[in-house]
């Protein structure tokens, strides 16, 4: 009797495997992932548009006055007929940055062991900053202005409650931008710890990014204790400009390998 003939199992060798686990560990679209290289490059460039808005925005918001002295800056408020629209552009500002920062959360959870943990933490508290930059972005460009208004135009009689209402509102605002500072810098703190321990990006990128994200911390700390004080400002003025070489450093690196890949 004739033998069907079998086909005998592939070979694997030491080389082969190697090769395998490093393809399986790219972050190359694979049949489970068809989009990654388009929403990589969607949101690098969402990212760079956000980070271009916030600059304009930030130009056009008037600070000619210490942020905490109350009745200066709700005068200098007061007369703003574009305030609404500025906060507006913050917002979607801001939006478009968590996009691109999602994204490459997403990228970095692909990763084995803490470094794709940490990805992960960082797409979390990624959608808080978001969540909390909105609250903040609706009391200070809409109810303080509207509280900013009613003060200006209250009689003599109400003016002293006007006041107190839109220091109220002011303070409300205060709280929420120390909170959305503490939150910006745990996601940078995730994302740059993610970089750092793995390898989908340069890890001088996670040491300037994990700067950012502890001044950050700092900073919104010292915030939501004294408000927009100058102490804080110490802190927070070189840890935006961290935060911005971080986040235009990953875009770009994110829009290169995405058409390169």
């Amino acid at each position: 009797m004739s033998r069907t003939p079998t086909q005998s199992p592939p070979s694997h060798t030491p080389a082969t495997l190697a090769i395998d686990a490093r393809t399986a560990s790219t972050d190359d679209p694979t049949p489970h992932d068809p989009d990654g290289r388009p929403l990589r490059r969607l949101a690098a460039a969402v990212g760079i548009i956000g980070v271009a808005l916030q600059v304009v925005m930030d130009r056009l918001h008037p600070h000619h006055h210490d942020p905490n002295d109350s009745v200066a800056v709700f005068r200098e408020y007061a007369s703003s007929h574009g305030w609404t629209w500025v906060h507006i552009g913050q917002f979607a500002g801001t939006l478009f940055i968590v996009i691109g920062l999602i994204a490459l959360a997403r990228s970095l959870s692909r990763q084995g062991g803490v470094a794709g943990a940490l990805g992960v933490i960082g797409a979390v508290t990624g959608v808080l900053v978001a969540a909390v930059f909105t609250v903040q972005m609706a009391v200070d460009g809409v109810a303080l202005k509207a509280a900013i208004d009613a003060w200006t135009h209250a009689s003599a009689a109400d003016r002293a409650v006007a006041f107190r209402v839109a220091e109220s509102v002011r303070w409300t605002e205060k709280g929420l931008g120390g909170f959305f500072q503490m939150l910006e810098g745990t996601t940078l703190a995730a994302l740059s710890l993610s970089i750092t321990f793995g390898h989908r990006y340069p890890r001088w990128l996670g040491w300037v990014g994990g700067l950012a994200g502890l001044a950050m911390i700092a900073g919104g700390t010292v915030t939501a204790r004294t408000g927009f004080s100058a102490q804080a400002g110490l802190i927070l003025t070189p840890a935006t400009g961290l935060l911005a070489v971080f986040v235009v450093g990953t875009f770009i690196l994110m829009s290169r390998r995405s058409s390169t890949r």
